[in-house]
């Protein structure tokens, strides 16, 4: 019976130290993730549209669904930024975007849901939900598709 016992707290100790192993690479991932969307949120806020985009994989099946519908490709969804943000003689606004949950899924690519929070520079403030498909790129972590709501 001791050494069933013992056979038990082994077994446990290993499933807990394997189960935090597992968990443990989600944390710099969502801190690169958490980095690269302060990054980019700082860039729109400084009206750096060009900056602003470098979250994006630059590939031509990168993607971003909105309630307009479905952009694909790196220059595709750029232009629909620009038209749709830029206002003549105003800025982008002041841009955030608070992590909800990030799960990583394998080595290369990581889920992501936010919430957004833009103001403007005319008009009231919009907030939503947005989920995105993040890819590493080398060292770098880039949305690969962007659905925003």
């Amino acid at each position: 019976m001791k050494t069933l016992s013992v056979l038990f707290c082994a077994l446990g100790a290993v499933v807990t130290t394997a189960s935090m192993a597992a968990e443990a690479p989600a944390e710099p991932v969502a801190q690169a993730i958490k980095q690269t969307l302060d990054a980019s949120a700082a860039s729109w806020s400084a009206g750096d549209l060009k900056t602003f985009m470098e979250c994006y994989e630059r590939a031509p099946g990168t993607r971003y669904v909105g309630s307009s519908g479905i952009v694909e490709g790196y220059e595709a969804i750029e232009a629909m930024y620009a038209s749709r943000f830029r206002t003549p003689g105003a800025g982008l606004g002041k841009l955030t975007v608070d992590i909800v949950d990030v799960k990583p899924l394998g080595t290369q690519y990581a889920f992501v849901i936010g919430r957004y929070h833009l103001k403007p520079d005319n008009g009231a403030e919009v907030s939503g939900f947005t989920s995105l498909l993040f890819h590493k790129v080398g060292t770098r972590w880039l949305i690969s598709s962007d659905h925003s709501s």
